[in-house]
């Protein structure tokens, strides 16, 4: 394996960057989906280095396929320094970028893993942030680990809680309100 220095590393010994890359690698290697993937580079990477990558594997793609850089420039909208850069890669090593182009399968119609990339999806709101929505998050954990006497359970205790709801609305505040002030009234002038 080769491991290239990148800007930014000179603090690390190269044993500590291969160690780092074959984590890295050991990582992705147990995701077993796209939307696992989506998941996984969404919290690895920012948006724009996610857009980056894939522009390279598109580059790869249309290069191997024997489009002409103009067309490649146009569709993408990358320079062509990067298409030069791609396809010196390809012509250099790519293995990895023929690997997963041979193995890439099209994404079936029924995945929905196009929301995830998103950075501003509703989905990955709350993963990035999800201080602010733990209960929830905590709420859905546990159903999905639930049996069918403790979902039963927490079904009883939201009825409860949207009967209470639906008889505790703010006209009902009201009268209850000015019943319990006109009592609170004759017992302040006795």
């Amino acid at each position: 394996m080769v491991v290239m220095r990148t800007r930014g590393s000179s603090k690390l010994t190269s044993e500590k960057r291969k160690e780092l890359i074959l984590n890295l690698c050991s990582g992705l290697a147990v995701l077993n989906s796209p939307s696992e993937v989506a998941d996984a580079i969404t919290d690895l990477l920012t948006p724009k280095e996610v857009e980056t990558i894939a522009k390279r594997l598109q580059i790869a793609e249309y290069l191997v396929a024997g489009k002409e850089y103009e067309f490649i420039r146009k569709s993408l909208s990358v320079g062509y320094s990067t298409i030069a850069r791609v396809n010196t890669w390809l012509n250099l090593s790519g293995e990895g970028f023929r690997i997963m182009l041979s193995r890439k399968k099209p994404i079936k119609k029924d995945e929905k893993i196009d929301d995830r990339l998103d950075p501003y999806d509703w989905h990955n709101v709350k993963r990035r942030y999800s201080l602010y929505f733990w209960p929830q998050l905590l709420l859905e954990e546990f159903l999905k680990r639930a049996d069918k006497k403790e979902k039963d359970k927490i079904k009883g205790i939201f009825d409860k809680i949207e009967l209470k709801s639906r008889h505790f609305t703010s006209e009902e505040n009201k009268k209850l309100y000015k019943s319990f002030e006109s009592s609170l009234q004759s017992k302040d002038k006795i």
